[in-house]
């Protein structure tokens, strides 16, 4: 029996395909909202995905593993970040490999003129699902898990939300791109949450052994 051999950009065509009108619906409502002051507003928190912002969330969340206060916010916002950049960049975009929109929808003249309309963005990668947002939430998720004071929780998907709506705005992803990059950044996050908790407590128990076996040593030398 001869195997049967996917091209490389299947999903892509897929979702394309499969969910055309969908994204050209929401589209179309994000370019109803296009204006000057708004569109500059959006080019800067669209920023809070980027790895400009992320990298520096990366290397806060290794600082704040040195005390132990605040270890837990930070092992869980350093591993959530790392699960989620491998499942985008390592994982979804190489094997799905969608063209970014102004690629795939150059010939859609009614895409193109919102397209401008914000700004014509160029971004270098591939579309799906979109890394922003996965970042927005994968460190959302994990700090909304590990966070105590529930009246602010909710603040971070809030502003993961908005990060994700900025990518639709821009015209830099499709719709379902957004949709794909919340949930992987939704998985990323609890995952994240889940090892942090694992290895501190893990580290906790270990401590306890240490400490309890030390106290017999001590207690034994005594006795001699």
């Amino acid at each position: 029996m001869i195997p049967v051999i996917l091209p490389l950009n299947a999903a892509a065509d897929w979702l394309n395909t499969a969910f055309s009108g969908f994204d050209m619906k929401i589209f179309e409502f994000f370019a109803g909202l296009h204006q000057e002051a708004l569109t500059k507003f959006v080019q800067i928190f669209t920023e809070l995905g980027d790895s400009h912002f992320v990298i520096p969330m990366l290397l806060l969340g290794l600082v704040l593993c040195v005390w132990k206060k605040t270890r837990r916010y930070g092992l869980t916002l350093f591993l959530a970040i790392i699960v989620g950049t491998l499942l985008t960049n390592c994982v979804f975009k190489v094997v799905i490999a969608r063209p970014r929109p102004y690629v795939s929808l150059a010939d859609n003249n009614l895409f193109m003129t919102w397209y401008a309309e914000a700004g014509s963005p160029v971004e270098s990668d591939k579309s799906f699902p979109s890394g922003h947002t996965c970042a927005a939430f994968e460190m959302a998720i994990g700090m909304m898990l590990v966070f105590r004071h529930k009246s602010l929780k909710w603040i971070f998907p809030v502003v993961a939300v908005l990060v994700g709506a900025s990518r639709i705005y821009l015209m830099v992803h499709y719709p379902t791109d957004v949709i794909g990059g919340c949930i992987v950044g939704i998985i990323a996050g609890i995952i994240g949450y889940i090892l942090a908790k694992l290895i501190i407590e893990k580290s906790v128990t270990s401590n306890n052994r240490l400490a309890r076996a030390m106290q017999k040593d001590s207690l034994f030398a005594k006795a001699s």
